[in-house]
């Protein structure tokens, strides 16, 4: 039996339906609340992806050419929608919404690409999806094509990641590959931070197979770079060979031009006659040759009384004789301490050995007195200080750079304390401070982290500590403690050893006998002399074995006899060895009347 429409005019169904009014009530206000859903867009947005990819109401192709500039074309197809492409990117919003070709037509054909088999179709597959959801895996594998299709398409937020995530990622064995695709696409910050790292490793950088793949535009532009760092400029020569010889036939007619870029005067005497002009790329052409003349006579001017004329020959070619970053020398560094008159000082002055002769090197931020210093790898470290106000500053020496930077501060303000580094990694012990007796603290510091952190403490108080490490492990200290004794200052000597590994402290006799510079120390450990200077900051490939076969309690009188007496009369100096020569800086006389 068939039902009866409904009737609309039916008076029963009029009155179940409540009116607009009757919900408001009389004379009531409208009320209404805003309902927002969370996960309307994601869902939304993840919908119309599965749509894509199921190829339903899909109105555009994209397709992706490659191999077309050797004829061999290869292309993949991706289905899309218009009106999802064009609000995710302004690249689509003319192309698909004009008069284009593309707009009528419906496809979308992209070529050139940098590789010539094209971007891999994972790759592209990932970005359109990023384009529907915002979402997509970025790996070192990826990054580059990510990249590059985030460029193309004007997607800025993903080239932005990509940049930051390279950035993380930058390394010595990819710094050269990420400096060029910064460039490539206008990442200016991450291309700046590359450039930093290959220019301070520079020396290490053309040692990987990745910088001789470079072309020549780039080889050139890196060695006019004059904050470049290189060991030697002999090494630079032997790289700008090696480059050329990787493809000559195509690569030797820019080797007079990269050679004109190397700093000749730099490459000792012999070198230059012996090997740069015995090179076959040199001796076959004049004006290389020529070059390493002038080099070889610029070396005999540097030994001859200049005449007006050499002078005018030595400025024309000042940039030539001005050695890179990095190329350093034997240089014994002073730093702080306190002036005749009594000022705190804040100068760095350095003695080069082989040359004889002391030159002025940037001063420190802060003036200082009691500091200590450890050098490591790449830096020197000045921590520390009894002036200003018993400072807990960080200052660290950058020799390829020739600056100082500071660091994070010590956790403590201390002075007369030990510093030295162990695998790169810097150990501050003991030390004393303003009102306090001293301390047993030992905290360490990571370059990397910048950041200091607590050690357990020495079992007792060390304070006017030299530290001597051995094997890259154990620190030898001779320091002071205090005790209950009739001692005028109440302090005596004490010395002991860190294990760095197992963080355990051993009593032992003296410092190890190591070199002629430890004998030395040990010499004048009776004198004041001793408890106020510096202990040289080195670290011994000796065995600890072997450096506890060489510990000695008693110095010999000969050794003791053969000390001149205004050595053992000097307070304040500081105290450095040098291959079989010890030097003493400064300090004065430890007398009444001086």
């Amino acid at each position: 039996m068939a039902a009866a429409a409904p009737n609309p005019e039916d008076p029963a169904r009029s009155s179940a339906t409540p009116t607009p009014s009757a919900l408001a009530g009389d004379g009531d206000a409208e009320e209404a609340e805003d309902f927002t859903s969370s996960s309307h867009c994601s869902e939304l947005s993840r919908r119309q992806n599965e749509q894509r990819k199921q190829g339903l109401f899909c109105d555009v192709t994209l397709v992706f050419s490659s191999g077309v500039a050797n004829g061999s074309v290869q292309s993949c197809e991706f289905s899309a929608h218009r009106s999802v492409l064009a609000a995710a990117t302004d690249y689509f919003t003319p192309l698909l919404g004009g008069q284009f070709s593309e707009s009528l037509s419906g496809r979308v054909e992209m070529k050139e690409w940098s590789s010539e088999l094209g971007p891999d179709p994972d790759t592209v597959e990932s970005v359109i999806q990023y384009m529907y959801t915002g979402e997509i895996r970025v790996s070192t594998c990826n990054v580059h094509e990510v990249l590059e299709l985030a460029d193309r398409f004007l997607l800025v937020q993903l080239k932005d990641f990509c940049g930051e995530f390279l950035k993380k990622k930058l390394s010595l064995t990819n710094c050269m590959a990420v400096h060029s695709l910064a460039h490539m696409y206008t990442l200016d910050q991450l291309a700046l931070r590359a450039a930093d790292m290959i220019r301070r490793n520079f020396h290490k950088v053309i040692q990987d197979d990745e910088f001789y793949t470079l072309p020549f535009h780039l080889v050139h532009n890196w060695l006019s770079d004059a904050e470049i760092t290189v060991d030697s400029e002999e090494v630079l020569f032997e790289a700008v060979v090696k480059w050329v010889q990787k493809n000559s036939e195509e690569r030797s007619r820019y080797f007079e031009e990269l050679f004109r870029l190397l700093r000749l005067p730099q490459i000792k005497p012999t070198y230059l006659a012996r090997v740069v002009k015995n090179e076959r790329l040199v001796a076959g052409n004049e004006a290389c040759l020529r070059l390493v003349s002038e080099a070889v006579e610029g070396h005999a001017i540097r030994f001859e009384n200049l005449k007006s004329a050499d002078m005018e020959f030595w400025s024309s070619h000042m940039a030539s004789f001005q050695p890179r970053f990095g190329q350093n020398m034997d240089v014994i560094m002073v730093v702080g301490g306190v002036s005749e008159g009594g000022d705190y000082l804040s100068e760095c002055v350095g003695y080069f050995i082989y040359e004889d002769r002391w030159v002025n090197l940037p001063h420190i931020h802060n003036h200082l007195d009691g500091h200590a210093i450890a050098p490591t790898e790449s830096h020197v470290y000045v921590a520390g200080s009894m002036e200003p106000g018993f400072a807990k500053t960080v200052e660290r020496y950058n020799p390829n750079r020739n600056t100082w930077e500071q660091v994070s501060n010590l956790t403590t303000r201390k002075h007369s304390f030990g510093l030295t580094c162990i695998k790169d990694v810097l150990y501050s012990i003991g030390g004393h401070g303003n009102f306090s007796p001293g301390f047993k603290d030992v905290s360490v510091y990571e370059p990397e982290q910048d950041k200091w952190h607590n050690l357990e403490s020495a079992p007792k108080i060390l304070r006017d500590v030299k530290a001597v490490t051995v094997e890259d492990r154990y620190v030898y200290v001779t320091a002071r403690t205090p005790v209950d004794t009739d001692n005028e200052d109440g302090l005596k000597t004490v010395t002991t050893r860190y294990d760095t590994e197992s963080r355990q402290w051993q009593d032992v006799d003296s410092l190890p006998l190591v070199d002629n510079y430890c004998v030395f120390q040990m010499a004048v450990a009776s004198t004041n002399f001793y408890h106020t200077a510096s202990c040289c900051p080195k670290s011994y490939p000796l065995r600890d074995e072997l450096a506890k076969q060489k510990i000695s309690v008693r110095i010999s009188d000969e050794i003791l006899e053969s000390l001149p007496p205004e050595v053992t009369s000097i307070e304040g100096a500081a105290i450095c060895h040098f291959n079989e020569d010890v030097f003493i800086i400064g300090g004065w006389k430890n007398s009444d009347d001086v």
